[in-house]
């Protein structure tokens, strides 16, 4: 927030009609007094105090044949006492947004109660948490758009996408009726890079907090050195059976096939995921001779809700990561014991090839659970509150 005083004095001339209006309010309130507006609108711009006795005025007219205002008129003191309490009503949530929208720029994660305590500290004034909310919001609509234009912009954003980064697959789908209905992304330069990672890939969809809602799907990779390798995202209208089935499709078609072809052609592309909605069939229809691993920690937390055993949950990490049968068999001979119930249903809903080492007929490369998903999810959140094109911009 800038804590410098406007200059108001008669002669002082402003580029616009808004920055007279902000000037004004900018003073008012470092001075701790409020003004009623007697015109607007039209010539004259014109104010006083809000204290009926008070004789405090000002009014400025437009400098002929152009958009600046200058100040004609201009009380240089007044006959009341300021304002009795600590709110302000020239501090609405417009003149806020203004203030706060540079280090929202620079700090993305500046939340509404940081807003009333720098507005306090640096205005003097009390806002609610509302009216720091909605300027929040205002002052992001006016960084990154709104979400009505950004998603009327994806379109020309995937044609500019795919005409200056060769290689890439940007496209939107939408309805009959011409609405959004999802997006694939995925840099020609991600594309290439895969090829020289380890052939893994973590699938996964997380929830977008944004107006309109959606899911982001994510294909991430690891590469030689154990950093996270993004390699395709997408925003679908619903996780569902279709929706994972076109994105693996595209996924596998326009991606894996044309970039990585070995790790296509040989089955050596392992899929790990937490077997969300719509996974466990899209892997298999789309991926038929690759091997699909089970995010272990997901297993165990499904198993302990029905058994509620700390005992077993670790004896499942044991046996899944046994190399050798008898070390498995032994795990499951102390499951059993413990629950007789407790194998029987644990082979019944995952079958071994998804999560035991022993079984699974790829290589893991260690990775049991699905913290290459979590991991990107975790510094994605603040991308997955923004519209549509920046969230992408900012991916």
């Amino acid at each position: 927030m800038d804590p410098t005083l406007p200059s108001l004095a008669i002669g002082t001339t402003f580029n616009s009609r808004s920055d007279l209006k902000l000037a004004c309010k900018e003073y008012v309130i470092k001075e701790f007094f409020e003004f009623v507006t007697l015109k607007s609108n039209h010539q004259p711009y014109s104010i006083k105090c809000k204290v009926p006795e008070c004789n405090w005025h000002l009014t400025a007219w437009s400098v002929e044949s152009t958009s600046r205002f200058r100040i004609k008129k201009l009380s240089e003191s007044h006959d009341c006492f300021g304002l009795e309490d600590t709110s302000h009503v020239q501090a609405s949530e417009s003149f806020i947004a203004l203030k706060v929208k540079d280090k929202l720029m620079q700090q993305s994660s500046y939340r509404a109660r940081d807003i009333m305590l720098d507005v306090k500290r640096e205005l003097g004034i009390d806002i609610t948490y509302s009216k720091a909310y909605q300027a929040k919001q205002l002052a992001l609509e006016s960084i990154n758009g709104s979400h009505e234009e950004s998603y009327a912009k994806l379109p020309q954003y995937c044609e500019d996408i795919v005409r200056t980064n060769p290689g890439s697959t940007a496209f939107v789908d939408v309805t009959e009726n011409n609405k959004f209905r999802r997006m694939f992304l995925c840099f020609g330069t991600a594309a290439q890079g895969f090829a020289h990672c380890l052939p893994i890939l973590s699938l996964d969809g997380t929830h977008l907090k944004s107006k309109y809602l959606g899911i982001l799907l994510a294909a991430t990779a690891v590469d030689a050195l154990g950093s996270l390798f993004p390699v395709a995202h997408a925003v679908i209208d619903a996780e569902n059976d279709e929706n994972w089935l076109w994105f693996l499709t595209t996924l596998r078609r326009n991606v894996i096939e044309p970039n990585a072809p070995g790790f296509w052609q040989n089955g050596r592309l392992v899929l790990l995921s937490n077997r969300q909605k719509g996974l466990l069939d899209g892997v298999g229809a789309v991926f038929p001779s690759n091997p699909h691993g089970y995010c272990l920690r997901h297993l165990k937390e499904n198993f302990h809700k029905v058994f509620k055993n700390k005992e077993l949950t670790g004896l499942l990490w044991k046996a899944a990561r046994a190399i050798e049968k008898a070390e498995y068999d032994s795990a499951l001979a102390d499951m059993k014991a413990i629950n007789p119930r407790s194998v029987s249903w644990l082979l019944e809903h995952a079958n071994p090839r998804h999560w035991a080492e022993l079984y699974f007929e790829g290589q893991r490369y260690s990775h049991l659970t699905s913290n290459i998903a979590e991991s990107l999810n975790s510094w994605l959140l603040e991308a997955c509150e923004m519209p549509v094109l920046p969230m992408f911009e900012r991916i």
